[in-house]
């Protein structure tokens, strides 16, 4: 299971309708995952000290941040507190300011950011956008053996709410698995979607599905479709019985047309589309779906994942 959640504002943040952060956290608690969202101190004047305390009262190593703004540059400040790590589970920092852009007096460098390794139990994750006003052109650096991951988006930015980004579903993605996907790119014909894990043999299946499957909520079912092989039906069924359901209730057959005598990727588009948010995941084969790029974005939508594997003549 996923959570508990906790999301840290930035500064004079209200919380406005339409801010990615809000949508997740309703989003999330649809799902059924508990999610916090503390009030912190001072937001129109805010002490860098008090925030961190405020921090430290809310979080303890079995929570998830997600922190935005100028939440996401103070948690960088716990790393010289002198109190005990690791803070959380896992974070999420998305678009902390850069050097003269926060509202106090920072006469302090910037700790390295191998310093925000300690504070979680999984690797700590950044996110910000390269025409965000307030990095002031400081894109964040983190040496490639950090353990940090930083995500540099080309627009988005102060990653807000005039960024339409909805319930922005990478970071929904990242919320219930830690790991914040590869960008698909229109402009790139080969590019696979995110939501995309081939398969290379029947045997790897169950390997895949357990690293994928996190039942959560209603979210609970893997689906399958007409090509898939009974060994590999089997497998899923291997999947859900260890995640405590029962197969003949949270494995579903996605239905070909009756108009069509085998399923094409309308069928299952429709199926994610109307039942998506009761499934983590899709397995197919590459024969069904031999190019996938069409479902990418009832994927991304859904919140599920699309695996394909070898179709077995």
């Amino acid at each position: 299971m996923t959570g508990p959640v906790v999301m840290l504002d930035g500064a004079q943040f209200r919380r406005a309708p339409g801010h990615w952060q809000i949508l997740l956290a309703q989003r999330l608690c649809d799902e059924g995952i508990e999610v916090s969202y503390p009030l912190l101190p001072d937001l129109d004047d805010p002490d860098v000290d008090q925030w961190c305390k405020a921090f430290r009262r809310h979080i303890d190593p079995d929570t998830i941040v997600i922190a935005h703004g100028l939440s996401a540059h103070c948690w960088t400040r716990l790393a010289a507190d002198g109190g005990p790590v690791p803070v959380a589970r896992r974070v999420l920092l998305v678009a902390p300011p850069g050097p003269g852009r926060r509202p106090w007096a920072d006469p302090t460098p910037d700790p390295d950011l191998t310093a925000l390794r300690p504070l979680s139990v999984e690797p700590p994750t950044i996110v910000v956008a390269r025409d965000d006003p307030w990095l002031g052109g400081h894109i964040p650096d983190a040496p490639a053996d950090s353990g940090v991951r930083v995500i540099t988006l080309p627009t988005g930015g102060h990653l807000n709410e005039t960024s339409g980004l909805g319930t922005w579903a990478p970071a929904h993605h990242w919320a219930l698995t830690g790991d914040w996907p590869t960008p698909h790119d229109d402009d790139e014909p080969d590019c696979t979607p995110w939501a995309l894990t081939d398969v290379v043999g029947p045997g790897e299946l169950a390997a895949v599905l357990a690293r994928l499957h996190r039942p959560h909520g209603r979210r609970l079912g893997i689906a399958i479709t007409p090509g898939v092989s009974t060994d590999a039906t089997a497998q899923v069924a291997t999947i859900l019985t260890a995640a405590g359901v029962t197969p003949d209730r949270r494995m579903a057959l996605i239905p070909p047309s009756p108009t069509r005598e085998g399923l094409d990727t309308n069928e299952i588009a429709y199926f994610v589309d109307r039942y998506g948010h009761e499934y983590t995941t899709v397995v197919t084969t590459d024969i069904e779906v031999p190019d996938p790029a069409s479902l990418h974005d009832p994927l991304i939508a859904a919140g599920c994942h699309l695996v394909r594997i070898p179709a077995i003549p």
